[in-house]
């Protein structure tokens, strides 16, 4: 009985150890069924598929991404050129606005200074005449002193007394006229000068010879000049040739 019974078991280890080697067998079997059908649906007519590994980009999205990338290039070479013409635009603007700035100085310069030109010449002008009128106001008070003195050299009194005075008078009026003389009054050439009707009034005509003719015989009143303005003519005799 014994042997039997190791029989039986010797049998069914046998068994159990054919079941093993049959099991990997029966897998390899359908692992390669799994891939004849994965090579035939690669292998079809239609379409062939390429396996892609994983992490890699396909084709169509690669040529997407570099389309994006070249769009946002140009965007940005647009905007670029945009923002230099803007500036560019704005650099001439400003060089304009600094060429009208200096244009708009140097005009308000020159009309300044011919302002103040124009005022200064009004000004020296009123002065000017103020100063003359002051001046032919002090015209009579010369001419008085001036007679007195001619009155007293025609004067038969010859004492002492009365020579200090004339000098006196002589001294002050010769003053008075140098005084005036250096405020800007000036004697109107007369006697011996041709007759000239802007500076000199003829108050009576005299015949004379033909080489006389036209010329101031005699003074009767010194005429006077405030610079180029002629406060008073000098009044005169003039002499006329017969013909």
């Amino acid at each position: 009985m014994n042997s039997n019974f190791g029989n039986q078991e010797q049998g069914q280890s046998a068994a159990e150890a054919h079941e093993v080697e049959n099991q990997p067998t029966e897998k390899t079997a359908n692992h390669t069924a799994e891939a004849r059908v994965t090579d035939k649906r690669r292998g079809a007519p239609d379409r062939e598929v390429v396996p892609i590994e994983d992490g890699q980009d396909s084709p169509e999205d690669s040529t997407n991404d570099q389309t994006v990338v070249f769009s946002e290039v140009e965007f940005l070479q647009t905007k670029l050129r945009e923002s230099e013409e803007k500036r560019a635009e704005a650099e001439r603007e400003v060089r304009d606005f600094a060429e009208r700035f200096r244009y708009a100085q140097a005009r308000l310069k020159a009309e300044t200074d011919e302002q103040r030109a124009r005022l200064q010449r009004t000004f020296d002008q009123k002065l000017e005449a103020a100063r003359g009128d002051i001046v032919a106001g002090l015209l009579d008070t010369l001419d008085n002193l001036k007679r007195a003195v001619a009155a007293a050299e025609k004067s038969d009194n010859k004492n002492s007394d009365f020579a200090s005075l004339l000098d006196g008078v002589r001294a002050t009026a010769a003053m008075f006229e140098a005084k005036m003389q250096s405020l800007g009054l000036s004697a109107v050439p007369a006697a011996g000068q041709e007759f000239n009707p802007e500076v000199h009034e003829a108050v009576e005509i005299v015949p004379v010879p033909k080489d006389e003719d036209n010329q101031v015989i005699e003074e009767f009143q010194t005429g006077y000049k405030f610079g180029d303005r002629l406060l008073r003519p000098a009044r005169v005799r003039v002499g006329r040739a017969n013909e």
